[in-house]
This record gives structure tokens, C-alpha cells and sequence, in this order.
């Protein structure tokens, strides 16, 4: 170990091996790796002569004492910076990290086409009924293929709420691959910046079924947990969060 050392580590997972390939190969970086379980005796040195903290996106998958806050940071003295494993960055104060002079940096983007990609294939699932059919033909023998035919995605609409890294991938999979007409809510984008992005820009009201009242605009998230029942009432649509 380089006497120069930086010191680095993470709780439970990254999000690739290479992470560690990388940093293995460098004698001066020392790469700690850490459990929700890990004993306090365990943590408390490592946290104390960290330099740098891997951490993952997903509050509910990290254990409260691992979450950067000012106890933490208390914790961690000669802690420089902390990088999100994700675009996301929910179990990070960023204030309390702001105030102990503590960069901030998140991975944005960095998987689009992965998560795209996927809630394509979430997408053709829903319309062709795949995971019915499956479970279907492994549970009963005499199966009525009518009864589990699909429905097309090819000219159908699609709303997307954020166009953001993710959101700009699908739409251009859907408007390029299936000729769909995409519209996109995104209130910081302006229609302009949407077009160039695959999708038609429009108010959130216009994403759901006409005259099923108002959702609540208090918090964003509130927005969408209001709007889904009434997306799920609207004959034939679908909704993936």
C-alpha cells in the first residue's frame, strides 16, 4: 500500500465489478467493502479514515446509520467526497454534505439505455400478455390461446412523465421502433427542447382520461399516486412506474 493512500468504500453492492477491478489494480487506493450488518467495531475505523464514498441510490437498501448525514459525516472526518452509484441520490444530505465541504456527484445517465431498454421490454410484456401466458401454460393444460392474445403497441400513445437520460431513450425507441406518438409531461423543459427529444410536450392533465377530476399539484410525487387510479380506470391503458 502506497503511503500516499486513498482510502474508498461502499456498503453491500456497486453497480459493477469493474468498479473494484479498477480501483484493485491501483496500489494506492485501499477499497473497503461494508454490510448493512457490519459490526459498529468494524465500520467505525473504516468510516473514520475514509476519503471517498460509493454509495447506492436506494434508501430502503442501506441501512439508516449508513446514510450521509451530519452523524456520518461526524463520523467521517476525512471524507471528501461521496458518488452515488445512480442518477438518484435520496440517502445523501446534501446540505449537511455541502456544509462539511463535502462534494456531492451522482452517475446521471450513465444507464439509460439499460433502463430503457428495460421498460421497453416491461412495455411489449404488458401488451403481450407474456407473463399471463406463461404462468397460464405452466399451471393448466387445456389453454385457450384466445383467451390470452395480446394487443398491439404499434400506433398506440405513450406518456411519458420526465423526459429526462431515461425518458428521452424511450421515447425515441417507441416513436422510432413501434411509430408510436409519444407525449411527455417535463415542466422544465420547454416544447421546443421536448420535439427534440422524440415527444410532444403537454400538461400532466393531458396524460390522463377526460373528466376524471383534478390531481393534486401539493408535491409531485402526490401527482402521480393521485393520477394512477384514474389511468388504470381508463380502459386500456397501462402504467409503469
Amino acid at each position: 500500500m502506497s503511503v500516499n493512500s486513498k482510502r474508498v468504500f461502499y456498503v453491500k453492492y456497486l453497480a459493477h465489478q469493474i468498479y473494484a477491478d479498477i480501483l484493485g489494480a491501483r496500489p494506492d487506493v485501499r477499497l473497503d467493502r461494508l454490510e448493512n450488518e457490519s459490526a459498529e467495531e468494524i465500520y467505525t475505523p473504516i468510516l473514520r479514515d475514509a476519503h471517498a464514498y460509493q454509495i447506492g441510490a436506494a434508501r430502503d437498501e442501506l441501512a439508516p446509520h449508513f446514510h450521509v448525514d451530519e452523524n456520518l459525516l461526524r463520523r467521517a472526518p476525512n471524507l471528501l467526497i461521496v458518488s452515488s452509484n445512480g442518477a438518484g441520490f435520496d440517502p445523501v444530505d446534501v446540505d449537511a454534505c455541502t456544509k462539511a465541504g463535502v462534494l456531492v456527484v451522482n452517475q446521471s445517465g450513465g444507464n439509460a439505455h439499460s433502463v430503457a431498454e428495460h421498460a421497453l421490454g416491461m412495455l411489449l410484456t404488458l401488451s403481450k400478455r407474456i407473463i399471463e401466458a406463461d404462468r397460464a401454460l405452466r399451471r393448466d393444460h387445456d389453454v385457450n390461446r384466445n383467451s390470452l392474445m395480446g394487443t398491439e403497441a404499434q400506433g398506440r400513445t405513450i406518456g411519458i412523465v420526465g423526459i429526462g437520460n431515461v425518458g428521452r431513450r424511450i421515447a425515441e425507441l417507441c416513436k422510432g421502433l413501434l411509430g408510436m406518438k409519444v407525449l411527455a409531461y417535463d415542466p422544465y423543459l420547454s416544447a421546443t427542447e421536448i420535439a427534440a427529444r422524440s415527444a410532444e410536450k403537454v400538461e400532466l392533465n393531458d396524460l390522463l382520461p377526460a373528466n376524471q377530476g383534478e390531481p393534486r399539484h401539493d408535491r409531485r410525487t402526490r401527482i402521480l399516486v393521485d393520477a394512477a387510479p384514474r389511468l388504470l380506470h381508463h380502459h386500456g391503458a397501462w402504467l409503469h412506474p
